[in-house]
């Protein structure tokens, strides 16, 4: 039950009774299971002849069969369906996570002026719509002078503070969430291959194809002129695996270039999901030690709490890492395709390449020139 309106604003008893819903929950511990679930279904999916054993009676998947009339779900499913599937929910968990970290830091950094009584859960629940109006809140939180001080505040609860100053360790697993939150931003920013009109595509209608069967490799090694190449080629120190790992191909307009719209692009997402999860992990971390944090102020001193009005068990500080240096760092971030010209006329701004975290290489296709090519033995 919660206290009814008086008015158009929160009073500061309404404000108190919803935080002690709100940061009574466990987010990191949501995200964990999430996670978990993604791993253990990728490993334990029924891909061979026989389906799932029956469920127990009273089970959730057979009431879940018994409200379908039949083993919907049961399998067996095929291989490459199950690792496109897990790839593709593997890059919507992270992005979930980037944003609830971002748009947590946002409320607890960068709070909008209000005439509310304070409400981390209003802050959120009525933040900005657009992810980058979160962005530039934060971005502006970041130049004022005391913004390190303000950073350590949110990831250590205030009776560990003094100790945490003088403790090496501490500061260096807080420099390590602050890199996460970085990435995070990174990650919800449009960019030369655009991860977050990935995500968006496959959130709004699955406008996307997540596949498992295509591989691409760049070759130093030219084809015979019988159109043959040796299976060494393939793997030796003059290839590079370009997609190794499963794809999202996604269609959409690219952003704006040079102050112009452009024209249709199709999107190749390289999607290796040990990382894309390890990933959402550590984003997930982020979150849940300024969810911890926040939660301790909010309850500490207080004589009316219930039971249940308690902050989540921390997360713990990742002393040493990972960062986000440490976690497939290297790999291309996928393909970029020009489809059609700007609608506004004029030659494209954002060029056919291939994308890594750091910087995009045009390419120039020889389209006429394509060649079908067999793989030989040595």
């Amino acid at each position: 039950m919660y206290s009814p309106s008086t008015g158009q604003n929160l009073t500061a008893e309404q404000a108190r009774e919803l935080d002690d819903t709100f940061l009574a929950s466990d987010p990191f511990q949501y995200f964990r299971s999430r996670i978990a679930s993604l791993l253990a279904w990728r490993e334990n999916a029924p891909v061979e002849e026989s389906p799932l054993p029956e469920g127990q009676p009273g089970s959730i998947r057979a009431e879940f069969n018994h409200y379908l009339q039949r083993p919907a779900t049961d399998g067996p499913f095929k291989d490459l369906d199950v690792h496109a599937q897990v790839a593709a929910d593997a890059l919507a968990v992270r992005h979930h996570a980037a944003e609830a970290v971002v748009r947590l830091a946002c409320a607890v950094l960068a709070p909008s002026p209000s005439a509310d009584a304070p409400c981390l859960w209003s802050e959120i629940a009525t933040g900005p719509t657009q992810i980058q109006g979160a962005i530039d809140r934060l971005n502006k939180a970041s130049q004022a002078p005391d913004a390190s001080e303000r950073m350590l505040r949110v990831l250590v609860e205030p009776a560990n503070l003094a100790a945490a100053r003088s403790n090496p360790d501490i500061v260096d697993a807080c420099n390590v969430l602050i890199e996460w939150l970085g990435y995070a931003i990174r990650l919800l920013t449009p960019a030369d291959i655009d991860l977050q009109a990935g995500h968006n595509k496959v959130k709004h209608g699955l406008a996307v194809r997540a596949r498992s069967d295509l591989r691409i490799t760049f070759l130093t090694t030219g084809p015979t002129a019988e159109d043959t190449i040796p299976v060494s080629a393939l793997t030796g120190p003059g290839a590079l695996d370009i997609f190794d790992q499963p794809v999202v191909e996604l269609l959409a307009r690219g952003p704006k270039a040079q102050g112009h719209r452009q024209g249709l692009e199709v999107t190749q997402l390289r999607l290796k999901p040990s990382a894309l999860l390890a990933d959402a992990y550590m984003l997930a971390m982020a979150h849940g030690t300024m969810f911890r944090v926040a939660a301790v102020q909010h309850f500490a001193d207080r004589d009316d709490l219930r039971d249940h009005h308690v902050a989540p068990a921390a997360p713990g500080y990742p002393v040493g890492g990972p960062k986000p240096e440490h976690i497939d760092a290297k790999s291309p971030l996928g393909l970029r395709f020009a489809i059609t010209l700007p609608p506004g006329g004029g030659p494209a701004k954002r060029e056919t390449g291939i994308g890594f975290r750091d910087y995009f290489q045009t390419l120039h296709i020889d389209y006429e020139g394509h060649r079908t090519i067999r793989a030989t033995d040595d």
